[in-house]
């Protein structure tokens, strides 16, 4: 039992449907003497839809989650159980939560998960990818520079890079996934999973970029990208293969040749034949 005599509660609510709410997450919401939300006014929705109302909120938002931390483990300590929920999904999946688990468990205070729904989740269902191992990589940065090594490590995974991405810049990570993993890389979409809007997607990186220039994947909602990586071995390979028949024949027959008996992507490997090449 926990110190404090209270618990936290670290539940999962949904991202679009709410028939996925759990019956387990409805009583949890329903007894919890406390519910800290990522933004008190969903929660207060959410709370609403499910008949509950007049509960104590409190705000543990990403840029305030270390300051309101105190203030949530002492409502714990005073008034008994608090239920932490994000705006949807799962708490601590590329949403704030993380700190507040951290610092409840510090303080002795036992921490309960109730799962559910998750857009990461969804979209590994609907993917079909089997045993294959999921990198998990949240949001990419947007920063150009941070961007740019966010996407180049994806080629030194083996499996599937699971990424999220907001509208307006999916697009662009599809570009850059395209020339870090190759246009012929698998991958699938899930756009607005569960929700009205809900849209599955998939095919090679570049058919998928150009379904998406064609309007055929709308630059709405929200993303998750699951992307097949070529693992490290594989490109280097290709790489040290298109260097040796570099010399021997035009770059792009060399690429061809490299990745027919490497199984890197050609176009990859010629395209950084023409970065690496000064400039004349």
């Amino acid at each position: 039992m926990a110190e404090s005599g209270g618990i936290l509660y670290v539940v999962a609510t949904p991202i679009g449907n709410l028939e996925d709410l759990s019956g387990r997450a409805r009583r949890v919401l329903a007894e919890a003497a406390t519910v800290a939300a990522e933004d008190t006014r969903v929660a207060r929705r959410l709370l609403s839809a499910c008949g509950l109302t007049g509960k104590r909120l409190l705000s543990a938002r990403a840029h305030n989650e270390a300051k309101m931390t105190g203030a949530i483990l002492r409502a714990i300590s005073d008034s008994g159980d608090c239920a932490y929920v994000s705006d949807a999904g799962t708490p601590g999946v590329s949403d704030p939560g993380g700190r507040l688990v951290r610092a409840a468990r510090k303080a002795g205070v036992w921490v309960v998960p109730i799962p559910g729904p998750s857009a990461l989740t969804t979209l590994i269902m609907a993917a079909g990818i089997g045993d294959q191992a999921v990198h998990f990589l949240g949001f990419p940065p947007r920063a150009p520079g941070k961007r740019q090594a966010f996407f180049r490590q994806l080629c030194g995974l083996q499996g599937c890079a699971a990424l999220f991405e907001a509208p307006t810049r999916f697009a662009d990570a599809l570009n850059r996934l395209a020339e870090a993993l190759g246009g012929n890389a698998r991958a699938v979409v899930g756009r607005e999973l569960t929700k009205a809007n809900e849209q599955i997607a998939e095919g090679t990186l570049n058919q998928l970029r150009n379904m998406t220039a064609q309007g055929e994947i709308p630059a709405r909602g929200e993303f998750c990208i699951l992307a097949e990586t070529p693992g490290r071995q594989e490109l280097a390979d290709g790489r040290e293969l298109f260097a040796a028949l570099r010399t021997e024949m035009p770059p792009r027959r060399a690429a061809a040749l490299a990745a027919k008996f490497s199984g890197a992507d050609a176009d990859q490997l010629y395209r950084e034949n023409f970065r690496a090449a000064p400039n004349k």
